[in-house]
């Protein structure tokens, strides 16, 4: 459920963090005696696995005499939590929000639950999540809703990355459809995003969460609450300049834009850019978005409100009529892009793109697999180095692949080989790695560059989201691996588990305390806490921070002992340095991404775009054949960051 206050949002860490609170465990009033009837519900349950239900969390509903199972745990949000419950009366399973009292003891804050009632119990639409009951108890006050098993959008774009122009035309069809018809109840959603867009079993999109709705008592009333989530949040909602239904337009455009590019438009690493960039209507659209999606997006993100189309001239819009509208798509989209057999013009990325990867098959015929990875397309594995020049500097040069001799810094003995890491890699020292750099930097040609080829397939560690929460307890990160952790201020850290069951902690001597993330021990009950926050944060609101993508399940990988060492800021940067010696460096005003990285006995260097395409070089080869002027200079920036951590900060590995 949203809240007034606006909370950060944005895919490449942000600063703030919402206050530390102990959330009680949550507990279910049970009534009087039952009698048979949750037994014989039981087994007379047809096509439902009550196994996955507590037969001890039962909730009845004394209005109609109506008893529940609890299931499982569906979301969080600032005042509920969402759980399967299993009506045992019609063996039918329902989303139920189960809030409780003490989080709702204000007046304003119980005005605010019976609003978000009143306003969606009525709704009956196709794309819009069903109303089903309200009612409470002693404890907890409970809303039963339509359960929508996929999920949301925000949790296949997780997957996907990007979706093909089809799908967006088969969603956002359907979410204007739903939007359409909420209008038409007089009322604003205030809250369109992805993550309120959930999906069911035949993969229609469902309009959820009216925590923030209102409506509109008389024609022309302007509403002046700043509510909403940033990265969709209208400028005149911003400026309080006063917002009706235009302000929902808005979002379908950045909602359009995210789906497409993987991003929502105004996305930065600030909230203060981010609102920046709102209030002056700046963005950008890539180039392989079709002409037909860009002119719509435009549309939609009009910075005077009054200037955008209607709902009714949007389904009217090219981008719908003139392209294929699939009329329905398979589940096996949430994680892999479809299929479809289509006629006539295609409006394609160009072959320079390195976005989802794409084949081409017959005429009519596209098949888009899963964006594992971001780099070049027409290379499918790591082309051989075999009898590759090597220039006379490169024998006192030969710590860039850590060997002792210039034979053996030949890269035949990698060419057609597996991208796998050391099997038992020994992190680098950042010394090291600032000699190897400027030596790198001292050598490699300035004016010539002969466009050096990029490394196929590498597997790279870096933290793909990070949250700043420093000026209270501590530096949040999630590793492309998708593990996650806090660097606290007192130096001590600690590590989740990539399934979320057990934890790593170490203390500010580096002493290790592993444990099971349900039965902390007293004295860490805390910092596990905030690190489940830290988690639960990144998890629903951060979006991966780049399209280099990492094996989660490769052995190659080590999880348990790497994390975030050291960390800080500057007017152009912030510098993160992991425990097995990689430096990474995300710039602010184009987001940009610096790795400098050690691995099969190599050193490398990834450059992730404003684009978020990736690519990574081998410093060899970089030596030899020079680079792009961009890498070269943010190549430099980070030389610089590095020799501060190693003079100032004393960095050792």
């Amino acid at each position: 459920m949203s809240v007034d206050v606006l909370p950060a949002k944005v895919s490449q860490g942000h600063t703030g963090y919402p206050k530390y609170t102990q959330l009680p465990a949550m507990r279910e009033s049970r009534p009087g005696p039952v009698g048979p009837v949750a037994p014989t519900k039981r087994r007379d349950a047809k096509g439902v696995n009550i196994t996955n239900f507590d037969p001890n969390c039962i909730i009845y509903n004394s209005n109609t005499d109506t008893t529940y199972l609890r299931g499982k745990l569906l979301g969080k949000g600032g005042f509920a939590r969402c759980y399967e419950m299993l009506d045992l009366n019609s063996n039918k399973i329902y989303a139920g929000k189960i809030i409780h009292k003490h989080r709702i003891s204000k007046p304003h804050q119980r005005q605010k639950i019976m609003r978000e009632v009143e306003l969606q119990r009525y709704l009956s639409h196709k794309n819009v999540v069903a109303f089903h009951s309200f009612f409470e108890d002693d404890e907890n006050v409970y809303i039963v809703l339509e359960n929508c098993n996929r999920k949301s959008l925000v949790y296949m774009l997780k997957h996907r990355k990007t979706l093909t122009e089809p799908e967006v035309r088969y969603f956002m069809g359907q979410l204007v459809e739903g939007t359409q018809y909420i209008h038409n109840h007089n009322i604003i959603h205030r809250d369109l995003k992805l993550g309120n867009m959930l999906l069911n079993d035949d993969m229609n999109v469902k309009v959820a969460d009216f925590g923030l709705a209102t409506r509109v008592e008389f024609e022309g009333e302007k509403k002046m609450t700043v509510c909403g989530t940033p990265n969709y949040i209208a400028p005149e909602v911003l400026q309080k300049r006063g917002h009706s239904y235009e302000a929902d337009i808005w979002a379908l455009g950045c909602v359009m834009y995210a789906l497409l590019v993987g991003h929502p438009p105004f996305e930065t690493a600030t909230l203060k850019e981010t609102y920046i960039r709102i209030t002056e209507n700046r963005f950008s659209i890539p180039d392989w978005v079709s002409p037909t999606a860009r002119n719509l997006i435009t549309k939609c993100l009009t910075h005077e409100p009054e200037l955008r189309p209607s709902l009714e001239t949007i389904l009217r819009d090219e981008f719908f009529t003139s392209g294929h509208h699939p009329n329905n798509l398979p589940p096996s989209c949430c994680t892999t892009a479809p299929r479809f057999q289509t006629s006539g013009h295609r409006y394609s990325r160009p072959k320079s793109y390195a976005g989802p990867d794409q084949q081409r098959l017959d005429p009519g015929v596209e098949r888009i697999t899963s964006p594992i990875r971001d780099l070049e397309l027409n290379s499918r594995s790591e082309r051989s180095s075999k009898g590759r020049h090597t220039p006379d500097f490169f024998i006192p040069v030969s710590r860039l692949s850590g060997r002792t001799s210039g034979s053996e810094a030949t890269r035949s003995d990698r060419s057609d080989s597996p991208p796998m890491r050391e099997s038992s890699p020994k992190p680098r020292s950042a010394a090291n790695l600032l000699d190897v750099l400027t030596t790198c930097l001292e050598h490699m040609p300035k004016d010539v560059i002969k466009n050096p080829e990029p490394v196929a397939d590498m597997t790279i560690l870096w933290v793909s989201k990070w949250v700043d929460y420093s000026n209270k307890y501590g530096f949040g990160f999630q590793l492309s691996n998708d593990s996650m952790g806090v660097l606290f201020n007192d130096t001590s850290r600690i590590i989740l588990s990539l399934d979320g069951k057990s934890v790593q902690y170490y203390d500010m001597t580096g002493r290790l305390n592993a444990f099971n993330a349900d039965n902390p021990p007293d004295d860490l009950e805390k910092k596990t806490t905030l690190l489940m926050y830290f988690a639960k944060y990144m998890d629903e609101h951060l979006i991966q921070g780049g399209n280099l993508e990492c094996s989660k399940d490769s052995d190659d990988i080590s999880v348990g002992s790497l994390c975030l060492k050291k960390w800080f800021r500057t007017a152009k940067a912030i510098v993160l340095y992991l425990s097995d010696g990689t430096l990474q460096v995300n710039f602010f005003d184009d987001h940009t991404k610096i790795i400098l990285s050690y691995m099969r006995n190599d050193y490398f260097v990834t450059y992730i775009d404003e684009e978020r395409r990736a690519t990574t070089y081998s410093m060899v080869h970089l030596i030899q054949d020079g680079c792009q002027r961009d890498i070269l200079d943010r190549m430099t920036f980070s030389r610089s960051m590095l020799k501060n951590l190693v003079d100032i900060e004393g960095v050792d590995i």
